[in-house]
């Protein structure tokens, strides 16, 4: 696994899939508002502290395939959500989601 450190500001694309988030045994789904490279803005009805870890699984297949990955909540606000830092995640997955990104955005703007 790679681990994302000091990274510029990322693109952030609005975009809306389901994201599987767990934490010990506790699994939660709720929907992603809008992705970068670097993390997640989810939309969910639990509430999570800021610095929880968590284990999430998300993707748009076949644009995206099925990413597993970990995060860490850097923001928590009522009615706004939750925005997860991506901090481990295999090159392949890491690639993919740029490659999503990439492709996306370029998309929107043509």
């Amino acid at each position: 696994m790679s681990t994302i450190l000091g990274r510029k500001q990322s693109t952030r694309l609005s975009a809306e899939m389901t994201v599987v988030l767990s934490q010990g045994g506790a699994i939660y789904v709720a929907e992603t508002k809008n992705v970068s490279d670097a993390g997640l803005c989810i939309r969910s009805g639990e509430k999570f502290q800021v610095g929880t870890q968590l284990h999430l699984v998300f993707g748009q297949p076949p644009e995206l395939p099925r990413l597993s990955t970990e995060g860490i909540v850097r923001w928590s606000e009522d009615g706004k959500g939750l925005g997860v830092e991506l901090i481990s995640i295999r090159p392949q997955d890491q690639r993919a989601l740029e490659r999503f990104i990439s492709l996306q955005s370029r998309e929107r703007q043509a």
